[in-house]
């Protein structure tokens, strides 16, 4: 990006954009005009931007977005230009942001004040490309455990795509949070092993889990179901839980809902519960900041560790397609300078 005023009406950047439903390859980087900061936001130079499922599920048509889109939930940068109404920023001031309006894989983003946290004070030492990675999903696994899924010290927590960004998190938080066993479930021996390093207590493949979970609990089941997964395993998810467990549904990678009757939860003592950060944003605003300040301030403390493998902006439909075919572990960032 040239190097011009914040202000500058004639100043372009690269962003990446999809002007149709499809595969990885409807994504391409483009040449638009900056945007500035309407009343209560403030724009963002971005250094770093996190790649989600999420995203490939907006790419994918799964939920109703306005063409063209411009993906991104989460960035990290310097503060470029602050709206009107807005206080406590000076440009230039690190910040991280949960851009969860899109727009965040470009150069510059335009974001509401209130989902940005400066990177100052025991923030201050945040890697970048880390800060990126954990936005959405931290923020996420923190909220499915305590909000959605009430986890209590000494309870047995399943956690699905155990391999994933979230998943990793959400094992790491669950054992700082009390939980006595955590099982991890993954779709290869590969990101098995990879997952062992995040505190599980085992790591086991889809056919697996239901002798794990009895084995490990001397066939009590578990209390807390994390399910970002869908598709046909959803529906045998009841059968993992407890008297009283609960099912966090976050997530939908495989593009296959299930119907559950609303006697379901009566017949089977068992709780099916939801976490969506962009729901959260529009009905619990508070809630959402304070998850997302705990959770960059975990990462910071080292209680949560983010595998992060940063990628060019160009390179973001190869991104897209590792995570559409559940071929990565960890967390792909975005490189937005290179």
């Amino acid at each position: 990006m040239t190097n011009t005023s914040a202000t500058d009406p004639t100043a372009r950047m690269r962003t990446v954009r999809f002007e149709s439903f499809g595969g990885p390859s409807v994504l391409d980087v483009a040449d638009v005009a900056v945007p500035g900061p309407q009343p209560g936001q403030l724009t963002i130079d971005v250094e770093y931007a996190g790649v989600n499922f999420a995203e490939v599920m907006f790419r994918r048509g799964q939920f109703p977005v306005d063409l063209p889109h411009f993906p991104g939930l989460e960035a990290v940068g310097t503060v470029r230009a602050v709206g009107d109404g807005v206080t406590g920023f000076t440009p230039g001031e690190r910040v991280a942001a949960l851009t969860l309006g899109g727009g965040g894989n470009a150069e510059v983003v335009a974001v509401g004040a209130e989902h940005v946290v400066r990177l100052d004070g025991e923030l201050a030492g945040l890697d970048g490309a880390v800060a990126a990675g954990a936005l959405c999903n931290v923020t996420t696994a923190l909220g499915v455990l305590t909000s959605a899924g009430h986890l209590a010290a000494g309870e047995t927590v399943v956690v699905l795509a155990a391999a994933g960004g979230v998943g990793t998190a959400a094992a790491q938080l669950a054992r700082s949070l009390g939980a006595a066993t955590v099982i991890g479930v993954t779709s290869s021996p590969a990101k098995a092993e990879y997952a062992r390093a995040y505190g599980y207590d085992s790591v086991v493949s889809y056919d697996e889990i239901e002798q794990e979970v009895a084995d490990r609990t001397g066939g009590a089941g578990a209390d807390l179901v994390l399910d970002s997964v869908g598709g046909a395993f959803r529906s045998s998810v009841t059968g993992l839980l407890a008297a009283f467990g609960r099912h966090a549904v976050f997530g939908n990678a495989a593009a296959e809902d299930v119907t559950f009757e609303g006697n379901h939860p009566w017949y089977t003592n068992t709780s099916l519960v939801g976490y969506n950060l962009g729901g959260v944003a529009g009905r619990a605003p508070e809630l959402l900041r304070a998850h997302l300040e705990q959770a960059l301030t975990h990462v910071a403390k080292g209680t949560v560790r983010v595998d992060v493998k940063v990628v060019p902006l160009k390179d973001v439909a190869h991104a897209h397609e590792l995570l559409e075919t559940r071929a990565s572990t960890g967390k792909y960032v975005l490189d937005v300078r290179a």
